[in-house]
């Protein structure tokens, strides 16, 4: 709870705090944005607690009910191409909690930051296990950025035994996450 729900919280109260001291404009959107999200973590953390361990088609399908509406009223399209998973045994609660933060990190950064028309995720079993958060937005320096969300990620990936990869060019930024066999 602490870094999802508390740390968005955290960050309303500070951009409120702001606002006060420096009669910011823009801060109410910022800090709706901010509430949504701890809202969706909430939701998607009670949520986690009924997921079977292992089980990623659960989680990915999971996200998509909880946040397909917050794509729609932002007047994205949601593209999904999801298989059905192998049960990824390594993935006990806590590893599918930290699965989940990863993936809600990518959707959160295309809702605020992307200004993108369509989001597309896909997850195929090959060699390992692949899914990938790919938006048609403005991109970003995927080298040179090195932003909390960006560095926590690849701390849980590295965590969770997977890879994460992401490139991004205007028109396409591409975040991967594999789990070797």
């Amino acid at each position: 709870m602490h870094d999802g729900v508390g740390a968005h919280i955290s960050s309303a109260l500070q951009l409120l705090q702001s606002e006060r001291e420096n009669s910011r404009r823009g801060v109410r959107t910022e800090v709706l944005q901010t509430l949504r999200d701890a809202m969706d973590q909430l939701k998607l953390s009670i949520d986690s607690m009924h997921l079977p361990p292992g089980d990623v088609t659960a989680l990915l399908a999971n996200l998509r009910y909880r946040l397909e509406p917050r794509f729609a009223a932002m007047g994205m399209e949601l593209q999904w191409d999801v298989d059905l998973l192998p049960i990824v045994p390594r993935l006990d609660f806590e590893a599918m909690r930290q699965l989940q933060f990863m993936l809600f990190e990518a959707f959160s950064n295309v809702l605020q930051h992307a200004r993108a028309t369509v989001l597309r995720v896909q997850a195929h079993a090959a060699d390992g296990i692949l899914i990938r958060v790919v938006d048609d937005g403005a991109g970003f320096d995927a080298q040179g950025v090195q932003g909390k969300g960006l560095v926590s990620m690849r701390q849980r990936a590295a965590a969770l035994g997977a890879e994460l990869r992401v490139s991004s060019q205007p028109g396409e930024t591409v975040v991967e996450i594999v789990f070797p066999p």
